[in-house]
Parts: C-alpha cells; structure tokens; sequence
C-alpha cells in the first residue's frame, strides 16, 4: 500500500543503493547535472529505459551503470523513474517510510527542482520526441 500522493515506490538493498520502483526504472542525476546512474545489473531492462541510454549517449551525457546511493539524495540535481506508460517522470520529492511502515507518510529526503533547463526535464522532453518519432500514426 502507498501513502496518498505516492506515485511510485522504490526498491532499496540493505545498503541505500536504489535499484529500481515496483513498476519503473530509476535515475538520479548527479549534482553536476551531466551525469545519470542508473543500476546496471538486477533490474528489468524496459523499453524506456533503452531509449534513456541512447538519448543520453546520442547527447554526449555520461552513464554510470551503478545503484544511486540514497544517502547521495541531498547532492542530486535531480531523479526520475521511466516505465512505457509514463515514459519520463522527473520526480519532485523523494521521501523514505517512517520506522519501516511503507504507508501514511514518510519523512522528505530530497527536492528537486526539475524547471525547463532541468536535465531531468531535456531527458522527458528528448525521449518523449524519440518515442513520436518511432510511433505510427
């Protein structure tokens, strides 16, 4: 169960490394705001998430294929997660469950800012063109 307004929910090992949502990929964005991570093994390789890579390989934006690390969340300029219905979301607030319980509410970790020079919002935009430009009509 997810707390009202959650839109995702994001599977985490032991050790902070966020690996993946229950139904999306995930991504943080570096606090140099040209670098995605995304964890390379152990998560399902989706459609969108292809599209990502190539995107960002197609723009000269560099790809660390590692889990993000939650405790890094505060240095982040921003994150998104990416599934064939939502494509890019570039997430706005990110909160971990008060005292393990993964519904009501939860305590903020990071905010991010994903205004129209957003790298989180050029990826959404430069995916969602690639997705028309591949679609028939």
């Amino acid at each position: 169960m997810q707390a009202a307004g959650c839109n995702e929910m994001l599977l985490a090992t032991e050790a902070g490394e966020l690996l993946e949502g229950s139904q999306t990929n995930f991504y943080a964005i570096g606090a140099d705001g040209k670098t995605v991570y995304t964890a390379g093994e152990g998560v399902l390789e989706g459609t969108v998430r292809r599209l990502l890579l190539e995107v960002c390989e197609r723009e000269g934006i560099e790809v660390v294929l590692k889990p993000p690390l939650l405790s890094d969340a505060t240095g982040w300029s921003g994150c998104l997660i990416s599934s064939t219905s939502r494509l890019m979301l570039p997430i706005d607030e990110l909160y971990v469950p008060k005292d393990g319980e993964v519904s009501g509410e939860g305590d903020l970790v990071a905010s991010f800012e994903n205004g129209e020079g957003s790298l989180a919002s050029k990826l959404r935009e430069w995916v969602r063109e690639e997705v028309e430009s591949h679609s028939t009509r």
